[in-house]
């Protein structure tokens, strides 16, 4: 079996949607291996670089990951040092200049308005709407990235791997057993992963798994919102009807990401379990 093919297997016997779980698997590798091996490699270090460092999610998780791991920030310290000081060099070597070439050419511009003003109704139109530019403009290419940030990069390039694998592999009869078995994808997930599907069958099949996971989670919606009533107040309250809410907005929204302080994230992987030892058979179910 291939490695692909293996890692959905496995993501598929776990709560939730698979895809979010290899991707969370794969963002927390290539920080992991950034911190432990490549702060110092030539051509992650240029990538960094270009990019300004990492995207704001991205930088905090970095800056979170080494604590984790080695109670300390020395690699972070060691890759936001180095763009710290290109980014001071690249300033000071802005506030060096006698003046930018924008206000230059702003100055240019204002004097060409006043020159048209008296010329008439095409002059005065034409001086309405001449452009004038931006002052900040070289200074914010200075300070602007030059690449996307590389983590976006590397981890959306294998989400799209399991993305087009999934599609592909909807028609062999045992990948679609160990798909359905699992609690589905996610809906941006489901979308990404319909524009990779090669035939009409694939496509029912991706909305029938949907929709089977679907059906349940409405009705433990609907007993989750009719038990707040007053009168059904004394009815039992199942864990996977009390975990409903939140994981209508996992399907929506994609699968909870481990947060900073506080307790939300756990509560978000609580529900994600209650809701795993729903049963196939609720009490009731058929009357409703």
């Amino acid at each position: 079996m291939d490695l692909i093919t293996l890692n959905l297997k496995l993501a598929f016997r776990e709560p939730g949607c698979p895809v979010c779980r290899l991707r969370q698997q794969q963002e927390q590798r290539y920080l992991f291996n950034l911190l432990y091996e490549n702060v110092n490699d030539g051509t992650t270090r240029l990538r960094l670089v270009r990019g300004l460092g990492l995207c704001p999610d991205h930088a905090w998780r970095l800056q979170a990951t080494e604590p984790q791991h080695w109670s300390d920030g020395l690699g972070t310290g060691i890759i936001y040092e180095d763009l710290t000081g290109r980014l001071l060099g690249s300033l000071s070597a802005y506030l060096a200049q006698d003046r930018s070439p924008q206000e230059g050419l702003a100055r240019l511009m204002e004097r060409l308005r006043e020159w048209l003003k008296p010329r008439g109704r095409m002059g005065r139109w034409l001086a309405q709407y001449l452009p004038a530019p931006a002052p900040a403009t070289s200074l914010l290419a200075r300070l602007s990235p030059t690449a996307s940030c590389r983590a976006c990069e590397m981890i959306g390039d294998r989400e799209e791997t399991y993305l087009i694998w999934l599609a592909r592999q909807s028609g062999d009869p045992e990948f679609r057993g160990w798909y359905s078995a699992s609690d589905g994808l996610c809906l941006p997930h489901l979308r990404r992963a319909l524009t990779y599907a090669e035939d009409e069958e694939t496509v029912r099949f991706l909305a029938q798994v949907a929709a089977d996971k679907l059906k349940p989670l409405l009705a433990d919606l609907g007993e989750y919102l009719r038990k707040h009533s007053w009168h059904n107040r004394d009815e039992p309250k199942y864990p996977w009807e009390q975990a409903s809410w939140i994981r209508s907005v996992a399907f929506f929204a994609g699968e909870a990401r481990e947060e900073e302080g506080g307790n939300t994230y756990q509560v978000r992987r609580q529900a994600l379990g209650d809701y795993r030892r729903r049963p196939d058979r609720v009490p009731g179910e058929e009357e409703r």
